[in-house]
């Protein structure tokens, strides 16, 4: 029995690291695809691509062990498409937009609000009473994030729609992340997390044809480096990635599943400064220090609480 426990707690700190890699390194990527492909268009063929990609494997393995395909019903397509909307296209849809206006680094910094967003949303919802370690959490997380964009310090870095976009992407992730895990979709992993990513990034196709993005759409501008770049956010960061986030999110609390923004900033904001010789002011590794420890007593409280339900079944 103990054993089975720390084999399981074992793999669940092996899939945050791989997953906060993954999705560090990702914003050095989205960068340097944006660079040449508009944002919405970029992020609806990634998400659509992900996401098929992510149904045929689900179908592969269904056959391989000869199983039926698991019916999917209109409800569970209902589900799909607001779990979409609020993740894909709120949540990603805004990050990509504010991305434009940012460097990688404050991008995730500002993205690495998300578990502190969950609390206060669950806490709203549920009516929940707070932990002292919440409560100290959020008041360290939302003072770094007010020094990390505080413009009287002279942060020339920064850009009012982009903070604005990465605040609200954060708000619409939380969301979306508290509302699936009340979801039964009664399909795989890889089924919903297809299911999820193609939906949300066909309304992001979608929504950059409205917005006219396709006229400033260069072909000659795409090289093969963006194309490596496009390739590795689409296949690992995305349909690797989000098969991972989805797992958590059933395995664990939503404050555990989303603690990935404990260690994603540190690697962006460094590959950001080693590859895209982007700067690090003192302002910004003080409210970084500051906003990690924040999101670390948030995921400690979340964490004494997941183990004390644990106890009481």
């Amino acid at each position: 029995m103990l054993i089975s426990k720390a084999l399981e707690r074992s793999k669940i700190l092996l899939v945050l690291i791989t997953l906060s890699v993954l999705w560090g390194s990702s914003f050095l990527a989205i960068k340097t695809v944006i660079d040449v492909i508009p944002p919405l268009l970029a992020f609806g063929i990634r998400f659509a691509v992900a996401g098929a990609a992510l149904l045929i494997v689900h179908a592969f393995i269904n056959r391989l062990h000869h199983k039926k395909n698991e019916h999917i019903g209109q409800q569970q397509w209902k589900d799909t498409l607001i779990v979409a909307a609020l993740i894909i296209v709120g949540g990603q849809g805004l990050l990509v937009w504010g991305a434009q206006y940012l460097s990688s680094g404050m991008t995730a910094l500002l993205n690495s609000t998300i578990p502190l967003w969950v609390a206060v949303i669950a806490v709203l919802a549920s009516r929940q009473h707070l932990t002292k370690n919440t409560i100290l959490g959020l008041v360290a997380g939302f003072a770094g994030l007010m020094i990390l964009i505080n413009p009287f310090v002279g942060n020339v870095h920064l850009n009012l729609i982009g903070v604005v976009s990465l605040t609200l992407s954060s708000i619409f992730w939380a969301v979306g992340s508290l509302y699936s895990t009340r979801l039964h979709l009664r399909v795989s992993i890889l089924a919903s997390a297809g299911m999820m990513m193609l939906v949300g990034g066909l309304m992001l196709v979608a929504a950059s044809l409205a917005v006219g993005e396709f006229k400033s759409l260069q072909l000659p501008r795409i090289s093969i480096g963006s194309l490596a770049a496009y390739s590795y956010l689409i296949f690992l960061c995305t349909a690797v990635g989000y098969a991972e986030f989805f797992w958590l999110l059933q395995a664990e609390s939503e404050s555990i599943a989303n603690s990935f923004a404990y260690i994603v900033p540190v690697i962006a904001v460094f590959l950001g400064w080693v590859i895209l010789k982007e700067p690090i002011s003192t302002q910004t590794l003080i409210a970084t220090s500051i906003i990690m420890i924040g999101v670390a007593l948030m995921v400690t409280s979340s964490s004494k609480k997941a183990k004390n339900k644990m106890i009481e079944k």
